[in-house]
């Protein structure tokens, strides 16, 4: 029998998107539930939530959501 593969690998083999979650800011997904605590390694997308209030995704540590800026365009 064959090693299984998660779903979501499979959804990026056929190229399909990912989505994320998108909240404004991190206070915004705490309102709706969305804690570091509850989904440790999940990843968001916030709106307005980065340093002045900038779009970034965050990353859950366990802890805190981790901040990674949306720098310049990919070439």
């Amino acid at each position: 029998m064959g090693k299984l593969i998660p779903r979501s690998f499979e959804r990026i083999r056929s190229g399909e998107q990912i989505e994320y979650s998108t909240f404004t800011t991190v206070a915004a997904a705490a309102a709706a539930g969305v804690t570091p605590a509850k989904f440790p390694h999940r990843i968001i997308h916030l709106s307005a939530g980065g340093t002045g209030s900038v779009p970034c995704l965050a990353i859950s540590d366990g802890t805190n959501w981790k901040q990674i800026a949306i720098g310049a365009n990919a070439i």
